[in-house]
Formats: C-alpha cells, sequence, structure tokens
C-alpha cells in the first residue's frame, strides 16, 4: 500500500538516525529542524537504550509532537516491531532484547498506556521516497529499501507500506544472504544509480552518492543522534552531553 505523505514549503529535508531512547539529542535534533525550517524524517528505532540513560516518554512525546507541528516523517523498526511484541506478550524476553523490556517497564510505571503506544507504532510507514532540491531521489527505510517499491515516474514524496511480511522483514531489519546472514547491501550499491538508499540500523556511518547509513550508536554510552541535511549535505552529531558537531561530508565518514 502507498500514500502520498503531506506536502510541505518547502520540502527541506533532514534525515535523523537511529534514537534509542535518547531524549535530549533528539530534542535539539528536531529543534535544528525547525530553526533551519527543514521537515525531519525519523529513521526508526526510537527506543530500547542500551546505556544508562533511557528517556523513553520523553521520545515519544517528541515525536508525537514532531509530527504535528513539523510534519514529521517516522518510519517503522526492528526495535519498535520489538516493543509491539513484548506488549502483546508474543516476545520472549531473551538476552538480545532485555532492552526491550526495559522499555516495556519505563511505559508500564508511567501513566501512559503501553497499547497506546503500540497503536501508534503500528500505524506508521515502512518507507518514505522524496527528491532533493537537485532532483536526486531517496528512498529511506530502518534497514533497506526494495528497489521494487519505488515509482520512479513519481515526482511527489510518498509513503510506502510493506505488502508483505517477507518486505517488512528486509525494510525493518535487512535482507539475508543465501546462507541466511545479513546481506551488507552498501557494499554492492553504484555511485552511479540513479537514487539514494538511506538506511540506520547498521552501527555506522556511511555517506556517498549512492547510500546513506546514518546510525551514530545512539543509546550506547558514547554514541550519539545524527542528523543529515539533505540539500547542504551537511551532518550534525547530538549527544546526550548536549554536545554539537558539525561538519560538511563530502566523501565517506
Amino acid at each position: 500500500m502507498v500514500k502520498l505523505a503531506t506536502v510541505f514549503d518547502p520540502m527541506t529535508y533532514a534525515i535523523i538516525g537511529d534514537v534509542h531512547s535518547q531524549g535530549r539529542p533528539l530534542a535539539l535534533a528536531l529543534a535544528h529542524c525547525k530553526e533551519h525550517n527543514l521537515t525531519p524524517i525519523l529513521l526508526g528505532d526510537l527506543f530500547d537504550s542500551r546505556c544508562t540513560v533511557s528517556e523513553t516518554l520523553y521520545v515519544y512525546d517528541l515525536a508525537r509532537r514532531a509530527q504535528r507541528e513539523q510534519g514529521a516523517i517516522i518510519l517503522n523498526s526492528n526495535h519498535q516491531e520489538r516493543l509491539m511484541e513484548a506488549v502483546s506478550g508474543t516476545l520472549e524476553c531473551e538476552p538480545y532484547c532485555k532492552e526491550t523490556f526495559r522499555t516495556l517497564d519505563e511505559l508500564k510505571a508511567s501513566s501512559l498506556d503501553p497499547a497506546k503506544v503500540t497503536d501508534w507504532l503500528a500505524g506508521l510507514p515502512d518507507g518514505f521516497v522524496f527528491k532533493d532540491s537537485h532532483g536526486r531521489e531517496y528512498c529511506c527505510a530502518h534497514a533497506y529499501f526494495p528497489v521494487t517499491l519505488r515509482q520512479s515516474d513519481r515526482e511527489t514524496p510518498y509513503t510506502v507500506y510493506a505488502k508483505s511480511d517477507e518486505e517488512r522483514e528486509k525494510m525493518v531489519w535487512g535482507p539475508l544472504n543465501s546462507d541466511g546472514r545479513r546481506y551488507h547491501w552498501w557494499r554492492h550499491s553504484s555511485d552511479k544509480q540513479s537514487f539514494t538508499r538511506v538506511a540506520g540500523h547498521y552501527h555506522k556511518v556511511l555517506i556517498n552518492d549512492s547510500c546513506l547509513i546514518l546510525d551514530a550508536n545512539a543509546g550506547y554510552d558514547h554514541g550519539s543522534i545524527l542528523l543529515y541535511e539533505v540539500d547542504t549535505k551537511t551532518s550534525v552529531y547530538f549527544s546526550s552531553a548536549d554536545a554539537t558537531i558539525k561538519q560538511e561530508l563530502s566523501s565517506v565518514a
């Protein structure tokens, strides 16, 4: 299912990488968008901190407000799907997902109904496609945007919803090799392709013409949230210590 996104004027975007319950840096990133008249695109993993700082409720409030006031696009992701499973009781508390149950405990300890949060998460799109001021197309998903979901004749931005469980698995977790391991698709992307594939998820930052991977390890003790201004090709890092580092990027970071 493909739905038109709300169109804002001017359509100048900033892409925000994984958040992982880091409220203070997210607040700075969204304030930066407001100050510079940028529409935020959040690549997902809003929750599940792995460090001592966890501001789940603050992140939820910021994200909802950004949707209302800034027209923010917020994408589905694997950690958000885990939270929905934990709330529904279908996720077992394994070591690899203990941070999800930490998030769930934070929600339960508040006045906010966890089911309200998961109802909202369930309605988020799996992908978003737009063009920058130079006509370059950006195809965004948390982990991987399947080329089959592109509508190359479209000029206006649009949101994308996976049509199958297999498609959603690729978009929120990433594609698999034939041996069942995660496929490092960015190693095989061509700089000459006609669009830029955008993701978070992979605990790395990679910036070139064919792909943007914007996961600066928020939720770890020394991680940060990365914001990428599309038209200026500028990156800004926001840390939990309220420090920012701004640098021009013209090659792989």
